[in-house]
């Protein structure tokens, strides 16, 4: 008996720790690093180098907001690298037609809720599994915008219309690290203290449960869908904003900081489990790795093995955990 137990300790305690390093290991690791750039550059905690990481992690930050939701529910959204180029160049337009900066965050969020609902109806009402239906959605979604712009790039003067939001300030706060901060305060604010939060984590955790339970698990995932296509397209015209130019192609490296991001920050694949706090400090961590690696001289490239490797990490932690 007494071994019994010793053995059964030793697993729950392997368990923890295991369960501690996919949700928290990178915070410790983005710790040392912190420490590390500190200790080998004399840039990294300026304050204007402070705030250039954190516009760069905005502008994946913000729709990795939307893939935790979709993540939480056991689902996967890979579409909204097409759809941050396509509402980008739907916002653009708006300005070039003579529209103001207000009309264009209209018609680039639009642009994503109209995929984000499609793919909500491909998942409920056709029944195609969600990668499977947000990979065509990458397709076509990506067809539409170089058929529309014939593979060119959008610019023009009207775009500086938009220059405030990703070059603005707001006091000594840059716009879009505001809209980053703000996002994530409402996601969590969501997903911890309102009904639809909860039936989300229900949702994701056991679908079976949870419509025994009277909650409209369709209609949840289809509200979710929409709002990773919403906050897509609001990332991708703070991508135009940066570049001051649109062109259909700029989600296409989208696809994998995001779900690096979202993955590392402990969200469980399987659904019904995750903290979207995590999510942003995943964010920053995976923009400071791009920092750091241009501070330190080191060819930007590299990052692609760093982010591929991190993932695979993240990946194998949470298969390890379940």
């Amino acid at each position: 008996m007494t071994a019994a137990v010793a053995v059964r300790d030793r697993t729950l305690d392997r368990a923890r720790v295991i369960d501690f390093l996919a949700e928290y290991g990178f915070v410790v690791f983005f710790a040392i690093w912190v420490v590390f750039l500190s200790i080998t550059t004399d840039t990294f905690l300026t304050e204007t180098n402070l705030l250039l990481l954190l516009r760069q992690a905005s502008i994946y930050g913000i729709p990795a907001i939307g893939a935790t939701f979709v993540i939480l529910l056991g689902e996967l959204d890979i579409s909204f690298g097409s759809v941050i180029g396509l509402a980008g160049v739907a916002g653009a337009e708006v300005l070039l037609a003579g529209g103001n900066s207000i009309g264009a965050i209209t018609a680039a969020v639009a642009v994503g809720v109209i995929v984000g609902m499609i793919n909500g109806f491909l998942v409920t009402v056709a029944r195609i599994p969600s990668v499977v239906a947000t990979l065509g959605m990458l397709s076509i979604v990506a067809g539409i915008g170089i058929v529309y712009t014939g593979g060119a790039a959008l610019h023009g003067d009207e775009l500086s219309e938009i220059d405030w939001l990703a070059g603005g300030y707001i006091g000594p706060i840059p716009v879009p690290v505001i809209i980053l901060f703000v996002g994530y305060a409402i996601g969590w604010f969501v997903l911890n203290r309102t009904r639809f939060g909860t039936h989300v984590f229900l949702t994701g955790d056991n679908p079976q449960a949870a419509f025994r339970a009277g909650i409209g698990i369709d209609r949840i995932r289809v509200a979710v869908f929409v709002i990773a296509g919403a906050l897509a397209g609001l990332g991708g015209l703070i991508l135009v904003s940066r570049v001051s130019q649109a062109q259909a192609s700029f989600g296409a490296d989208a696809l994998f900081p995001v779900l690096t991001a979202v993955i590392l920050g402990g969200a469980g694949l399987q659904g019904g489990r995750g903290r979207i706090e995590n999510t942003l400090i995943a964010s920053v961590f995976l923009a400071s790795l791009l920092n750091g690696i241009i501070l330190l001289g080191v060819d930007a490239q590299y990052q692609q093995i760093v982010l591929g490797g991190i993932l695979i990490a993240a990946v194998s932690l949470d298969r390890f955990r379940s």
